[in-house]
């Protein structure tokens, strides 16, 4: 669960942080026994909300803060290469800097990375108000994380040599070094990193292909110990698709798998069918080898007379039935996960009734009990009226040339209850973000 992410000089933002925070004094009245999720976590460890909704102008900046989580996740478990973006507008900043506090089983890090055009200038992780390292200029700091096996010399080479070039400028993340090539080194940073390269899914677009979405939750079930977890993540998908009023009556998913083996003397993988190539839809590594899939997906409608009939589903369903279907398994992997999804413009394509049932799945208990969050942008403001977010849960967008791309939430707004009409202050003015055109 995110607590809150700091953003600095990075594309139209200046200096940002997005607060997660349930902002309101006191908890709704019967928050205990309520189907909704007012918000996540306790009093004493902070009250986090489950959804984030960004409204703004076109070109305010909206996207830029999800892609902003983006660049910090993959700076965060690969490196810094291709992802410094500085603010054009203030050549004087240089460094980009992002910082996430964040709890997972019930412990609070801060991650922090800071970085220029080719190089980290520093990177922490910090437990509640213990550093499990520090690294900055000559100045490594990594006791907490040494053992008898790996004492802090032993670290300090890994640094050099994995995470350094030649030159010595730190070029991939300390976090996904010791994280991914040394898992059982520290399980409090291999967490850490976990979380950023499993638990964070940001979409630069809603459309996502339903074949990632299934696997992506097949993925979940199957860390899960779950028997069948492709056949169990489809279902689970289409069961909900179902209910959506799109009038399908079933699905079946009929998967081909390829096995590549490597070449050992060309140093390469056999060549493929192109016929097969056409139709791919995801792939997977099997030790030095990679498994190509392909998916037949069919929908089955009831006809004129009552008969069931088959249709492809990727090329006779609706673009806006396609991308409910990808949504959903990225969605359902984070509820069963406790993960986070981050989608700009969600309502594209929507209708605003299946935008605020994409919305619910976040804020009911039913389906969110494990501490999962959404954030999205979005124009579509019907959803504001629907009585489902709260003044934590909206925030407002806007950017100037002086202070670049800033966000407010509406609980920062004064007399403004959750009882009030959060689409109509907002067309009107009241929040700002909003645009002001002539013809």
């Amino acid at each position: 669960m995110l607590s809150s992410f700091s953003i600095r000089n990075f594309r139209s933002i200046l200096d940002m942080t997005v607060n997660f925070s349930f902002a309101e004094k006191k908890a709704p009245a019967g928050f205990r026994e309520s189907d909704t999720v007012f918000f996540i976590g306790s009093q004493k460890n902070g009250r986090l909300v489950p959804a984030l909704a960004l409204y703004g102008s076109n070109a305010s900046g909206k996207s830029n803060v999800l892609m902003a989580l983006g660049t910090f996740r993959e700076c965060a478990v690969s490196g810094v290469e291709g992802k410094f973006h500085p603010n054009k507008l203030h050549p004087g900043l240089r460094p980009t800097m992002f910082e996430a506090s964040f709890v997972r089983d019930g412990k609070r890090f801060v991650y922090a990375i800071e970085y220029d055009r080719d190089e980290f200038l520093k990177e922490s992780l910090m437990l509640d108000n213990t550093v499990l390292f520090a690294l900055e200029a000559e100045r490594h700091y990594v006791d907490p994380v040494a053992t008898p096996a790996y004492p802090a010399a032993r670290l300090e080479e890994i640094f050099r040599v994995e995470c350094s070039t030649p030159q010595g400028k730190q070029t991939a993340s300390f976090l996904s070094v010791i994280g991914k090539r040394y898992p059982g080194l520290n399980p409090l940073v291999t967490a850490v990193y976990d979380f950023f390269n499993d638990g964070i899914v940001v979409l630069s677009e809603n459309s996502i292909h339903i074949s990632r979405g299934v696997d992506r939750l097949a993925g979940v079930l199957e860390k899960a110990d779950d028997p069948d977890p492709l056949r169990n993540a489809f279902g689970r998908i289409t069961e909900l698709l179902e209910s959506l009023d799109i009038q399908i009556n079933r699905m079946e998913l009929n998967r081909k798998r390829m096995r590549l083996d490597r070449d050992a003397r060309a140093r390469n993988y056999l060549d493929v069918d192109p016929e097969f190539l056409t139709c791919l839809t995801s792939f997977e590594k099997e030790g030095e080898n990679i498994v190509l899939n392909t998916d037949r997906i069919r929908s089955f409608h009831q006809d004129a007379e009552g008969k069931e009939v088959e249709f492809d589903f990727m090329t006779e369903e609706s673009s806006g039935t396609q991308i409910v279907a990808g949504l959903l398994g990225v969605f359902l992997a984070a509820l069963e996960s406790g993960g986070v999804v981050a989608v700009d413009e969600l309502d594209r394509s929507l209708h605003p009734l299946l935008l605020i049932e994409m919305v619910r799945l976040f804020k009911d208990r039913r389906y969110n009990d494990r501490g999962a969050q959404l954030v999205f942008t979005a124009h579509n403001t019907d959803i504001l009226d629907a009585n489902l977010l709260r003044v934590s849960e909206v925030g407002i967008v806007s950017k100037t040339l002086r202070d670049g791309s800033v966000m407010t939430r509406i609980s920062d707004f004064r007399h403004v209850g959750n009882i009030a009409n959060f689409r109509k202050q907002y067309l009107t003015g009241r929040f700002s973000g909003i645009p002001f055109p002539y013809i």
